[in-house]
C-alpha cells in the first residue's frame, strides 16, 4: 500500500556512484514516504497506486540536503484491446539493440504495443514537441530540461548511463592517448589544422545527444563551436548521420570520432577504430525518459506513457539493463541508474530514478532565485493537494525569467519576481495584467569566518573594511537580477547615512567601470558595462552563485538578501533601514538612487524602491487555474508560515496591482 510519495529534484553534482556531496553544485532532495507494496514490475502482483503525490522538479542553485529514499515503482496491466504508444528515441538505443531487448518485456506485461522511431536526440525532441510521440527517450540532459521547462514533458526519469569514448586509428596520429577529453579535442584541432597526416574528426552533425556532448567538450576547451570548429577546415567533417553510420565513416577514413561506448561495442567487430580517450567527467552519457504532454494527449495516453516510465526504473528492468551485453561483449553496454548516480552530472541537471510516475499535467513555476527554498517547500504542500500535478520549479534572475516568457515564448503558469515592479514594467499589458505584492526583504552584508577581517566588521565600519586592499566583494548580476542592482543602490545610499561622498567610488568605481552621476536631484548608477576587476569586485553572471563563492572562500563579503543569509546560515551585518531598502516609509529616500541597466537591446532605469516581491499568472499560462491555486496557497497560512521561516516577512494584507482576479480578493487588496 502506498501512503505518500513526494520527491523534489534539484540541480546537483555527485562525486561518485554512492552520491557523495560536491560543494560546487546543488544536491538532489527527496521528500517521500516508502512505498510498501507487493513487489516490482515484471512477474509481480503490483497495483496502480491509489494515493500518491507527484514529482516536484526544482531547477535551482540553493543547496538543500535530505536523505534519498528508494521507491519501487508499480503499474497496472490494462485490459481490453492493446493500445499503441509512440516512442521517439535516440539512435544509440536502437543501434545497441537495447530497445529491441526491452520492448517485448514491456509489451507482454502491459497489453501495449510500442511503435519506436529512432533518430538524433534533437529530431526526437522536435517530434515530441509536435505531439507526434507519447514518450521521449533521449540522452541530452540540457535539451531535456528545456523540453520540460517548455511544459511539454512530465515525469522525467533517468534510467541508465554509459560513457562517451573518443575513438580513432590505433596509430593515434594526433597523439591524444592519456589526455583529458578537452585536451584531446584541442590537440586534434591543432594537428588537423596543421594538416598532420591522418588527423581528421567525424562529427555526428545531426543535432543528436552525441553532438551536444561534443559541443560541450569544445566549450569546456574554451572554443566557440560555430566560430572555431564548424567549417574550420577539411579536418572536420559533419556526417549528418546516426551513430552507427558515423562510426563506419570514421573507420573508412581513419578518423577520430566521439561515440557512446554501447554503440561502439555493438559495432566494434566491423570497425578499424580503437578507444583512445575513455575517461573524464565530460564523457558521462545519461539516458532519460519522460511522458509527453500537450493538448493532443488524452489522460489515458499519458497514464500509459507513465507505465513505460515506471517499467524502465522498475527493479527487474534495471537488472535486465545491467545484464544486457555481458554475454556478447563480456561487459554491460549500459549501467542501470539504480547502481547509483555517477560522477559528472552537469550543473542544473536533475536526476530521479526512484519516484513512480503518476502525474498527468504540469505546473510550471518561474521564480526569482531568492524564492527557491520557500517555493520548494510550498510545492510539497501543493503536491499533496494535487496528486495529478508534476510541479516544476525553474529559478533564476527575475528579469531573465520574465524574458523567458516575454521574449522566448515560454508558457509558465506562475511568474514570481524579487521586484514586483518588473512585472508591470516588462510584462504589462501583453504578458500579464496584474501582480500581487506578497513578501518583503532587506539587503545585508554576508560573510564567513574565512572572510578577511571578519572579526572586525560591524554595522559602523563595514564600508571601511570593503575599502581595504585585497578584500573581495561579490554581487549578483545588476543587469538581470534585482538583488544585483539593489546592492549598488545600497552602497550609494550609505553615503548619505554616514555623511561621506566617496564610499561608492572607493568600493565600486575603483574596481569596475560602474559609474555614479548626479541628475535632477538624484544619482544614476550606470551598470550597463560593469567590467569588474574580479579582485576587489566580483559580479557572478555565470558559474557559481555569490553565496556559493562566499561559502567556498572565493569572496570575502556578499551584499545580498537577508533571506539568503538565513537560509544558508551564514553571518551577516544588518544594515540601517536608510540603506537596506526594507522600509516602505523611506520610499522617497530610496527613489533618489537609480540604476541604469540593460534591457533587451536597450537600457532602462530602475528607481530605488522598497523590496517587495510580486507574483502573477502570465496570460500565456497553459494551466492558469493551477496558477491561481498556487497563489492562494502562497497567501494562505501555509505559505505565510513558509515565507516567515525563510526570512521573507509576508506583506499583510497582500497588495494587488492591476486587474487582480476576484478569486484572490480577499485576502488581496488593491494598492
Amino acid at each position: 500500500m502506498l501512503n505518500e510519495n513526494i520527491h523534489i529534484r534539484l540541480s546537483y553534482n555527485f562525486s561518485d556512484r554512492t552520491m557523495t556531496k560536491n560543494s560546487h553544485y546543488v544536491f538532489i532532495v527527496a521528500l517521500m514516504v516508502l512505498l510498501v507494496a507487493g513487489a516490482g514490475f515484471a512477474g509481480c502482483t503490483g497495483t496502480t497506486p491509489q494515493t500518491a503525490t507527484p514529482t516536484v522538479t526544482v531547477t535551482t542553485a540553493q543547496p538543500v540536503s535530505t536523505p534519498v529514499v528508494t521507491v519501487v515503482p508499480t503499474t497496472a496491466t490494462p485490459t481490453g484491446p492493446p493500445q499503441t504508444l509512440l516512442v521517439a528515441t535516440t539512435t544509440s538505443l536502437y543501434d545497441t539493440g537495447l530497445l529491441d531487448y526491452l520492448q517485448p518485456m514491456f509489451e507482454n506485461q502491459t497489453n501495449t504495443k510500442l511503435k519506436i522511431t529512432s533518430q538524433g536526440t534533437g529530431k526526437a525532441i522536435e517530434l515530441a514537441k509536435r505531439g507526434d510521440a507519447d514518450i521521449l527517450l533521449v540522452h541530452d540532459p540540457a535539451s531535456e530540461m528545456q523540453f520540460m521547462e517548455n511544459g511539454t514533458g512530465l515525469n522525467r526519469r533517468s534510467f541508465a548511463d554509459n560513457y562517451f569514448v573518443i575513438v580513432g586509428p590505433a596509430s593515434d596520429p594526433a597523439g591524444i592517448k592519456g589526455m583529458t577529453p578537452e585536451d584531446a579535442f584541442k590537440k586534434i584541432l591543432t594537428e588537423g589544422k596543421k594538416g598532420t597526416a591522418g588527423v581528421a574528426f567525424i562529427s555526428r552533425g545531426d543535432g543528436s545527444g552525441t553532438q551536444s556532448a561534443e559541443k560541450r567538450i569544445w566549450a569546456n576547451a574554451k572554443y566557440n563551436y560555430a566560430k572555431d570548429i564548424q567549417n574550420s577546415g577539411k579536418w572536420y567533417v559533419e556526417a549528418g548521420k546516426g551513430m552507427g553510420e558515423t562510426l563506419q565513416m570514421a573507420s573508412e577514413k581513419g578518423a577520430y570520432t566521439l561515440t557512446d561506448e554501447g554503440t561502439y561495442l555493438a559495432y566494434k567487430g566491423k570497425l578499424k577504430l580503437d578507444p583512445i580517450v575513455s575517461t573524464g567527467d565530460s564523457l558521462l552519457n545519461v539516458y532519460s525518459v519522460m511522458s509527453v504532454y500537450n493538448a493532443k494527449q488524452p489522460v489515458e495516453k499519458i497514464k500509459a506513457a507513465n507505465d513505460f516510465v515506471n517499467f524502465l526504473i522498475a527493479p527487474n528492468t534495471q537488472a535486465a539493463i545491467a545484464a544486457y551485453g555481458k554475454d556478447k561483449y563480456n561487459k554491460s553496454l549500459f549501467t542501470p541508474m539504480s547502481a547509483g548516480v555517477p560522477k559528472g552530472i552537469p550543473t542544473g541537471i536533475a536526476v530521479d530514478y526512484t519516484t513512480p510516475a503518476v502525474a498527468t499535467k504540469p505546473l510550471i513555476v518561474f521564480n526569482a532565485g531568492s524564492l527557491t527554498n520557500s517555493f520548494t517547500k510550498l510545492a510539497v504542500v501543493y503536491a499533496k493537494a494535487h496528486p495529478d500535478t508534476d510541479v516544476q520549479i525553474y529559478s533564476g534572475a527575475s528579469s531573465a525569467m520574465i524574458d523567458k516568457i516575454t521574449k522566448n515564448g515560454e508558457k509558465a503558469d506562475i511568474l514570481a519576481s524579487a521586484d514586483g515592479v518588473l512585472i508591470g514594467k516588462q510584462m504589462f499589458p501583453k504578458s500579464a495584467d496584474y501582480y500581487v505584492k506578497f513578501a518583503k526583504n532587506s539587503m545585508v552584508l554576508m560573510y564567513t569566518n574565512k572572510s578577511a577581517y571578519a572579526n572586525e566588521t560591524t554595522q559602523d565600519n563595514w564600508y571601511k573594511i570593503l575599502e581595504r586592499d585585497g578584500v573581495r566583494l561579490v554581487t549578483s548580476d545588476p543587469n538581470t537580477d534585482p538583488g544585483g542592482y539593489r546592492a549598488y543602490q545600497t552602497v550609494k545610499l550609505s553615503e548619505r547615512y554616514y555623511g561621506l561622498n566617496n564610499i561608492f567610488s572607493t568600493i565600486i568605481g575603483s574596481h569596475s567601470k560602474i559609474t555614479s552621476s548626479a541628475a535632477d536631484g538624484a544619482f544614476v548608477i550606470d551598470v550597463t558595462n560593469p567590467a569588474p576587476d574580479g579582485k576587489g569586485l566580483i559580479i557572478a553572471v555565470t558559474g557559481p552563485k555569490p553565496i556559493d563563492m562566499l561559502k567556498a572562500g572565493n569572496a570575502d563579503y556578499y551584499l545580498g538578501y537577508m533571506n539568503t543569509a538565513v537560509e544558508n546560515k551564514v553571518s551577516y551585518i544588518a544594515l540601517p533601514a536608510e540603506m537596506d531598502l526594507s522600509d516602505p516609509a523611506m520610499a522617497d529616500k530610496y527613489s533618489t538612487v537609480k540604476i541604469k541597466r540593460t534591457l533587451g537591446t536597450g537600457t532602462t532605469i530602475e528607481a530605488g524602491i522598497p523590496i517587495e516581491y510580486g507574483i502573477t499568472v502570465p496570460t500565456v499560462a497553459v494551466n492558469p487555474s493551477a496558477g491561481i491555486e498556487w497563489i492562494k496557497l502562497l497567501l494562505g497560512s501555509d505559505g505565510q508560515s513558509i515565507l516567515t521561516g525563510n526570512g521573507l516577512p509576508p506583506i499583510v494584507p497582500p497588495l494587488g496591482v492591476g486587474n487582480v482576479p476576484a478569486s484572490l480578493m480577499p485576502p488581496v487588496v488593491k494598492s
